[in-house]
């Protein structure tokens, strides 16, 4: 290799680091718009590094902008829906730990708030990726995210476990929490989505023979 080339943009390394930096670009965008509506921020950095980080077409930061104002609507009202769920959950388990130790109630109501809170937390990893990928009412977003769920169900129980590990390790070794700052939702996202485009993908609607397949249709690959 000569020494220029260490400069190309073709270069892999050049490339992989040009790929960190975007991921650490995205994440702060992602920390920045969230304040704005969680749901649009995830969506948008979903889009943006499945299509930029993983596909490599475009650019992050155009991918990202254009993702958050495409879904802002129906991010926000799925934000929200998330977000009261969120406190409801909590309210319940606030109730039960209120409840006398033992009784038969309490512990049914435990269990039926583990359930729920299990399908809350699987819908949620599923919810912004779909709405990336596809154009459909907020009901049925919400639907298409609980089947795929269930039907991937390994593959939702390793997604989980990735956020859940992610955020422990911040917390057991001190030093992680800046790279989780740094890249970490990003980080996630990347992750997550070497298994979730494979579940994706095979619900897209495939060209039929002979028809025109769109210029970039790298969702496809």
């Amino acid at each position: 290799m000569e020494f220029n080339d260490v400069f190309n943009s073709e270069n892999r390394f050049f490339s992989m680091m040009n790929k960190v930096w975007d991921m650490v670009v995205l994440n702060l965008l992602f920390l920045v718009t969230v304040i704005i509506g969680i749901g649009p921020a995830a969506s948008a950095l979903y889009y943006a590094v499945a299509k930029n980080i993983r596909r490599s077409r475009g650019y992050a930061t155009k991918s990202f902008f254009h993702a958050f104002k495409l879904n802002f609507k129906q991010g926000v009202i799925i934000g929200i829906l998330q977000l009261v769920a969120a406190f409801s959950l909590y309210y319940c388990y606030w109730f039960a730990m209120s409840m006398k130790e033992g009784n038969t109630i309490t512990q049914v109501y435990m269990a039926l708030w583990f359930v729920f809170t299990l399908l809350f937390l699987f819908m949620s990893v599923y919810i912004y990726p779909v709405l990336s990928r596809f154009s459909m009412s907020v009901p049925s977003l919400l639907k298409m995210s609980f089947v795929l769920s269930l039907r991937h169900l390994p593959s939702t129980l390793v997604m989980v476990a990735m956020i859940v590990l992610e955020f422990l390790a911040a917390y057991l070794i001190p030093p992680l929490l800046t790279i989780v700052v740094i890249c970490g939702a990003s980080l996630y996202v990347l992750l997550k989505s070497l298994m979730m485009e494979r579940i994706l993908k095979r619900y897209i609607k495939k060209p039929e023979e002979g028809e025109e397949v769109p210029a970039d249709a790298w969702y496809l690959e």
